[in-house]
């Protein structure tokens, strides 16, 4: 029975990926921070996986370099998914201290215990296609990598720590270079379950006004569970390696909003630009969307896709839903949720 320690387990990828172990006959050690509340668990809730016997939670806070040693050193993996992170660009800006101490350091503790206690197992990094610098819009594993902002200096340090370890001590180290992925476990604070999430209060009879940041923003949407799979496929590979996952198509999170309403039953019609750009339902001409300039970050990322021609090649990487397919599967979640009909 293959041994896995999971960082991040409650998470959206963590709660995937612990699920997938499970079903492939592991142990799963999850890594969840101390003192968790019960309300945290539920994704692994959701799934099906709270009181399974091969799932075993233990506490770890992956900024304490003694607490990352031990549960090394206690649970002997044979592999480590390190996916515990500030996920979160806004959360970075406010406070980068914090993001670096999780992201940055985290991941070098983990390292160290790995090479200390555990030199054999194999190391995946959920890193972000934010660590690069686009070539004509297009990021792919050759592209120059740059900190715009502190989540991005964060998981470069993370990304960097992996090629260290790897170079200099022999490593079975890998980093998946993540774009944009979603799910139904989605979060609260990302804008895909935001507008999921109003899209379906409003299909149930809410008149609020969404509020969005940058319309324009371009992002490269992927389907959690498949990248998933593939961090599994990178674990599992002969040579470590740095991978892109994405699903090669960019996609503004005004079209998300279109296809998101769209899959409640709304169609959205748009007017005005810039700051003063709002979405009006076109069957009775009420303001659904509008932009809130405090929402509007300093900095964004350019319009950015994804080439993931070698981790299609070497993992058998697959995009198994489109955006609309997405969209559709985030707000179904969120009316079952509200206790809606499918529209």
């Amino acid at each position: 029975m293959m041994r896995v320690l999971v960082t991040g387990a409650a998470g959206q990828d963590g709660a995937y990926l612990c699920r997938d172990l499970l079903a492939a006959g592991c142990e799963v050690h999850a890594g969840l921070r101390p003192g968790w509340p019960e309300e945290s668990l539920w994704r692994l809730r959701e799934l099906g996986l709270l009181g399974q016997p091969r799932l075993q939670p233990i506490a770890l806070d992956v900024r304490d370099a003694a607490a990352c040693s031990a549960a090394v050193e206690q649970s002997q993996p044979q592999q480590l998914f390190h996916l515990a992170a500030v996920s979160s660009v806004a959360q970075a800006l406010a406070d980068p201290l914090a993001a670096i101490a999780s992201n940055g350091d985290g991941t070098l503790h983990l390292l160290e215990a790995l090479r200390r206690h555990a030199p054999d197992a194999r190391f995946v990094l959920a890193s972000s296609a934010e660590i690069f610098v686009p070539r004509h819009g297009v990021v792919d594993e050759s592209c120059a990598l740059q900190a715009r902002h502190p989540y991005a200096l964060s998981k470069l340090l993370a990304h960097a720590a992996v090629r260290c370890y790897r170079d200099s001590y022999g490593l079975h180290a890998s980093a998946a270079i993540l774009f944009n992925h979603e799910s139904p476990l989605r979060g609260s604070a990302f804008v895909t379950r935001k507008i999921a999430a109003a899209a379906a209060r409003r299909a149930a009879g809410d008149t609020a006004v969404l509020l969005l940041g940058n319309l324009d923003a371009q992002r490269d949407f992927g389907y959690a569970p498949d990248y998933v799979a593939g961090l599994r496929a990178l674990a599992a590979l002969e040579r470590p390696d740095d991978l892109v996952f994405a699903s090669g198509h960019g996609a503004s999170i005004r079209a998300f909003a279109t296809l998101a309403y769209a899959a409640a039953g709304i169609a959205l019609d748009w007017h005005g630009r810039g700051r003063d750009e709002y979405a009006m339902d076109r069957s009775n001409g009420q303001r659904c969307i509008a932009v809130d300039p405090a929402l509007l970050r300093p900095v964004d990322a350019p319009a950015l896709r994804g080439d993931a021609t070698r981790a299609r090649r070497k993992l058998g990487l697959a995009n198994s839903v489109d955006l609309a397919g997405l969209a559709a599967l985030l707000v179904e979640a969120e009316r079952r949720r509200l206790g809606s009909p499918s529209a």
